[in-house]
């Protein structure tokens, strides 16, 4: 994929990185990434909190600024996740989630923000757990870390700019197709409970022509853009 230029920002701390990228985007100016070692009002996918503690995890935003108008931006999303999974050799699930096994170590949020002109572009958040061997009572049950899983201890910064480097060898996010490839060496969607907006639960099937979640719900085969995969607990 076409990898991103500019500035890359450091900031000691922030509420969110992609508050700020919203923010610089607003007055005109086009930083390629934002990133703070203490991220304290982080947000993920459905509005949740991404939970983080200082030198701990890698917490930053993506400004894709050549992608501006994606017609399906969540496809530069999941390009950004086969970039990291191949980074730190993990697997992936529908649609963001970086997994090792049945616990989640990251995951990805994508949004199209205004410039200061009429476009919008993709931001892509990224969170990954590092160094963590405990986490709050919540999310103990799915949460890991790469020290949990690998021993090691790892910088965010180096990561961080190991990551932005390999954006290079993404597929470009042009379409599923593109995408598929890539994707299905670290794919680990197929089985796994997912949570409809609705509430019902679906077992997921695979990924669709457009990047969409094939699921079974009541022996049912559905579509769906938006679900969110189940660990465990409620």
């Amino acid at each position: 994929m076409k990898f991103p230029q500019g500035e890359f920002a450091v900031y000691p701390s922030a509420a969110s990185t992609q508050d700020i990228a919203e923010e610089r985007l607003e007055i005109g100016e086009q930083p390629a990434v934002i990133f703070t070692n203490d991220q304290f009002q982080g947000r993920g996918r459905f509005k949740r909190t991404w939970h983080s503690s200082p030198g701990d995890s890698l917490t930053m935003s993506i400004l894709f600024h050549d992608y501006q108008d994606h017609k399906e931006p969540w496809l530069v999303g999941m390009a950004v996740a086969i970039a990291i999974a191949g980074t730190i050799h993990c697997q992936l699930q529908w649609p963001n989630d970086l997994v090792y096994g049945e616990k989640k170590v990251g995951g990805i949020l994508i949004e199209l923000l205004p410039t200061k002109g009429s476009t919008k572009i993709p931001v892509v958040g990224v969170g990954i757990n590092l160094n963590q061997i405990e986490f709050p009572e919540e999310i103990a049950h799915r949460a890991t870390s790469i020290k949990t899983q690998t021993g090691r201890t790892t910088d965010p910064e180096t990561l961080a700019r190991q990551i932005i480097s390999n954006l290079k060898n993404a597929p470009e996010p042009d379409s599923w197709a593109s995408l598929r490839p890539a994707w299905e060496l670290f794919d680990n969607t197929a089985g796994k409970e997912y949570v409809l907006p609705n509430g019902d639960m679906a077992i997921a099937l695979g990924i669709g022509p457009n990047g969409q979640l094939l699921c079974s719900q009541s022996g049912e085969t559905i579509s769906v853009m938006a679900a969110e995969a189940f660990y465990g607990q409620y």
